[in-house]
């Protein structure tokens, strides 16, 4: 199994925790992992993207050159990204913030995780409900060790971000029901 991901968006929506986080959970189940994020000019605000790449072999290029995941959190990224992924690409978007392009290229997962965040306490953590919806339907990594990771990365904050992780997940599993 290799997996490719990529979170794009705009900087300030907390992608690179998003791929730190996924990618330190992967790292705690013995997973090879390559990690990198990368921000435009302006941090915040800007084009920014975090890529993950997990495997269950050695990883022999640390660069996502075809993602099987895209998960996008602004308009610009999904423009920036909708020509460079296939059928296979499942592309998880969040519905408040991105339109699509019809005739979809790839599978397309909507997530509002930005009115949920408002809802559950705060729009910071739109990140972590779209993580948990991301890991509850591509089952990546454990949600309990991403439970763990989770509350290692965001310290005193870990537990409105747990809630948000969960909140995400079921929305990612309310989403796979639907579709059957």
């Amino acid at each position: 199994m290799k997996k490719e991901i990529v979170f794009v968006g705009k900087g300030g929506q907390g992608l690179g925790l998003m791929g730190r986080i996924l990618a330190l959970t992967a790292i705690s189940e013995k997973k090879e992992v390559a990690s990198s994020p990368s921000y435009g000019a302006e941090v915040t605000g800007g084009l920014s993207q975090s890529e993950v790449i997990i495997s269950d072999k050695t990883i022999d290029f640390p660069g996502v050159l075809a993602p099987d995941i895209l998960v996008v959190m602004s308009q610009e990224g999904y423009d920036n990204w909708i020509s460079k992924v296939s059928k296979k690409t499942k592309i998880f978007f969040d519905s408040d913030l991105v339109k699509t392009i019809l005739p979809r290229r790839a599978s397309h997962i909507s997530i509002s995780s930005t009115r949920q965040a408002t809802q559950l306490s705060s729009q910071k953590v739109a990140n972590m409900i779209m993580l948990g919806a991301v890991v509850g339907i591509t089952r990546l990594v454990s949600l309990s060790n991403l439970f763990e990771v989770v509350k290692e990365e965001t310290g005193k904050f870990a537990e409105t971000n747990l809630d948000a992780v969960r909140e995400g997940y079921k929305l990612g599993k309310k989403s796979l029901m639907q579709k059957r």
